[in-house]
């Protein structure tokens, strides 16, 4: 039922100033369990591991006692919902580790723990996105007026500099406890004109979390937000799939000039684009079918990357490929 009113809203955003784009698993319907031992295992969410384009930090959980572990759950599976089955639970925790102890907060979004270091990588592939508003239903616990936050980063890799330029951002930050699931409207402003590559999305229940180092993250233990229903707003008329719509088989990977890319279904009016490492677009094909062949002869040798878009649809991206000669 849930899916279907989500289809329902979005024809009507089709016609409105702006269209929806749900993040993918936004609504927490979908989650996976995962066993460390006889004693410990917690829910991640997504169907998989495959299922990855929001992640948490549980995996500190996995962490071997050789390293510190285990670490704490900061993301459950709730039935305290918005809509739906389910939603997310995010409450901070303290992680012991050695003589140190490490302030974990409850995070959800677009994060992959490494747990070598200790920290999380930020970001999924998003070319050319540009979404206006970033949204969603929350509730807010805070302990010692601590605060929650959502944020939305937009960037580019610049390859002289070698860092991260920001083109777009928007955060808020809550202060106050939310006692009722409460609609988030976060816009985003755009400082640059350059097509961005990556898309940072988090919700994090304490909102002085260091995602780079966790060391110098601060905020109180068992602050707890509730998360549901998330979502993103772009200009009328252009709609954007975060997830893969169409799974893409590329291979023989690396190649050394033809690529075999197979759909998982036919695309009426497919695009296969390819951009370099550092975001620029290396060549532009067309693909229909199931199986489609093209020609990367090209191209020099190296990493690059590939969205699928069918007209102005986005249906596939992030994934990657090596061009070998």
């Amino acid at each position: 039922m849930k899916k279907l009113i989500t289809v329902v809203l979005l024809v009507f955003a089709i016609n409105a100033a702006y269209t929806q784009t749900n993040v993918p698993n936004g609504d927490f319907e979908n989650w996976h369990n995962i066993v460390v031992n006889a004693q410990l295992n917690y829910d991640e969410i997504g169907t998989s591991n495959l299922d990855s384009w929001m992640g948490t930090l549980n995996s500190l959980a996995s962490l071997p006692f050789t390293m510190g572990g285990p670490g704490p759950v900061t993301v459950f599976k709730s039935t305290d919902k918005h809509s739906g089955t389910y939603a997310a639970k995010a409450v901070s925790a303290n992680f012991p580790l050695g003589v140190s102890t490490i302030f974990i907060p409850g995070m959800i979004g677009t994060a992959v723990m490494e747990t070598a270091g200790v920290r999380a990588l930020l970001g999924k592939p998003c070319p050319d996105c540009k979404p206006l508003h970033f949204k969603g239903y929350y509730k807010f616990q805070p302990v010692n007026n601590d605060s929650c936050a959502m944020v939305l980063l937009l960037s580019k890799w610049n390859t002289s500099a070698k860092k991260r330029d920001t083109i777009g951002f928007g955060k808020m930050v809550q202060h106050a406890a939310v006692t009722e699931y409460t609609q988030f409207d976060v816009p985003i402003t755009y400082t640059g004109t350059a097509k961005i590559d990556t898309m940072t999305l988090l919700v994090v229940s304490s909102a002085g979390f260091n995602v780079i180092n966790f060391m110098g993250s601060i905020g109180q233990v068992g602050n707890t937000m509730y998360v549901d229903d998330l979502s993103l707003d772009y200009p009328a008329g252009i709609q954007q799939i975060l997830g893969q719509e169409v799974a893409v088989n590329l291979y023989p990977n690396p190649s050394s000039g033809v690529m075999n890319v197979e759909l998982s279904k036919e695309v009426k009016n497919g695009t296969f684009d390819v951009y370099t490492a550092a975001g620029k677009i290396a060549g532009s094909y067309r693909v229909s079918q199931l199986k489609n062949t093209i020609l990367l002869d090209n191209l020099a040798s190296g990493v690059y990357y590939y969205r699928l878009m069918d007209g102005n649809q986005l249906l596939n991206t992030g994934g990657s490929f090596v061009i070998n000669k």
